[in-house]
């Protein structure tokens, strides 16, 4: 981590060199504007992705706690666990 903080200010000044020559000030100008673009576009798409993706998540989670599982809707007051699963490993014929 210290070598990225040490190297700033050779980024700094090397692009400040680059961009007083004017052809070279061009040429990284089309380099880097892109790179910006893509950059952005993806910030730009999990900012709206991930919100979307947790609000989808817990409506599932709410829905499913909402809902009676197999196990607890195949139970009947006068029927046992132990009678169900019997029942469930019968073949039926």
């Amino acid at each position: 981590m210290r070598c990225i903080y040490a190297s700033t200010p050779l980024v700094v000044v090397g692009t400040l060199v680059l961009l007083s020559l004017p052809w070279l000030g061009l040429i990284a100008l089309m380099i880097v504007a892109p790179v910006v673009l893509v950059a952005l576009g993806a910030f730009a798409w999990a900012f709206v992705f991930v919100p979307y993706v947790l609000s989808r998540a817990i409506g599932r989670l709410w829905q499913m706690r909402g809902e009676p599982n197999s196990r607890t809707a195949a139970l009947s007051p006068t029927e046992t666990p132990t009678r169900v699963a019997r029942d469930l490993q019968a073949p039926h014929g």
